[in-house]
Parts: structure tokens; C-alpha cells; sequence
């Protein structure tokens, strides 16, 4: 991949990004809900009062996803040759 073709990339993220982040939102809900559906395990759960206030129920699922996987996602950006984040830790 070329710098320019690098920068067009970072620059379409930035231009969607707000796009992107509810496109995630719901194909990682709308994944979570098709494996409780799948796992007959998780049958005793009751869905039908989670969609009263779907930005609450997106909102979980998104929090508990990110705190489940950040450290894997951080740990992925800094091995890539072409993104080194400037990465501060707080502990």
C-alpha cells in the first residue's frame, strides 16, 4: 500500500467514522442476540424488554465488548509496522 493510498484510508475513516461506530454497534448486538438465540444454554434469558431502549442495550453490549477485548485490540496496534500509537498507560 502506497502513503497516498494510506492517508485516502485514514482520511475515509475520520470522514465515516460516526457511520462505522453504529454500523459496529449493531452488527455486534445483532451478533450477541443471534448466539443467545443459537445456545440453548442462554434460553432462560428473556429478550423481549431489551428493546425498549435499544441506545441503552446497544450501549452495554459495546461497553462490555470493549473492556472484554481492548487490551487485545491495543495489543495488535502496537505490533503493525505502519500504526505505533502513542500508548499511555494509567496504571
Amino acid at each position: 500500500m502506497t502513503k497516498e493510498q494510506e492517508n485516502k484510508l485514514k482520511e475515509l475513516v475520520d470522514k465515516y467514522n460516526d457511520i462505522l461506530l453504529v454500523s459496529m454497534k449493531l452488527a455486534i448486538a445483532e451478533d450477541l442476540i443471534n448466539l443467545m438465540v443459537l445456545n440453548r444454554d442462554d434460553s432462560e434469558f428473556v429478550m423481549k424488554d431489551l428493546f425498549e431502549n435499544k441506545e441503552d442495550f446497544y450501549n452495554i453490549i459495546m461497553k462490555e465488548f470493549f473492556i472484554k477485548n481492548s487490551s487485545s485490540v491495543v495489543q495488535e496496534l502496537k505490533t503493525m509496522d505502519h500504526y505505533k500509537p502513542k500508548i499511555n498507560s494509567k496504571r
